[in-house]
């Protein structure tokens, strides 16, 4: 699934998890230079969270390598935290992927493919003279040129035939 469509979102922080960090960072009474410090502290001083903070909480966690006891471990939220962000970027995982099933069931075919910035509407961009053409012949602007030739013709014969009968 396409993550791209989750850059640069952000998530509400919930009260609970709010006062569970400020509990975290209020009690915390060592160096200020532990790994997870900053985090915490910026966390605590904000009411939302962006997709990309979350996505390195997660990767916290999941490269952690010590216990659930460890000052690092703690001062990125614990436990609760853990869960909490996991269940943030699922939820925001499921609403794109649902968004496309939606788009789909309504007959928006090809929600689930990446668009190719080389194509327009179907129409594969290959060179810049190729590209013109096939866009003037979707948009039927050929047809204006042949119009533009049948009224040329048209005036010729006029100016012949008023020409012939004077």
């Amino acid at each position: 699934m396409a993550n791209s469509e989750l850059k640069h979102g952000k998530v509400l922080i919930d009260d609970d998890i709010n006062y569970h960090l400020k509990r975290i960072y209020n009690a915390y009474k060592g160096p200020k230079n532990v790994e997870g410090y900053e985090r915490l502290r910026g966390l605590c001083d904000s009411k939302n969270i962006s997709y990309e903070q979350l996505k390195r909480i997660k990767n916290f966690f999941d490269d952690f390598g010590g216990t659930n006891k460890d000052t690092p471990y703690l001062l990125n939220g614990g436990t609760k935290m853990k869960t909490w962000v996991q269940s943030k970027l699922d939820d925001m995982r499921n609403n794109v992927n649902s968004k496309k099933k939606n788009m789909s069931a309504v007959g928006m075919p090809n929600q689930y493919q990446k668009e190719d910035p080389t194509s327009i509407g179907g129409t594969e961009i290959t060179t810049h003279d190729s590209d013109t053409n096939k866009i003037l012949r979707q948009e039927g602007i050929y047809r204006i040129k042949v119009l533009d030739d049948l009224i040329t013709e048209i005036n010729k014969n006029k100016k012949l035939c008023l020409t012939d009968n004077q």
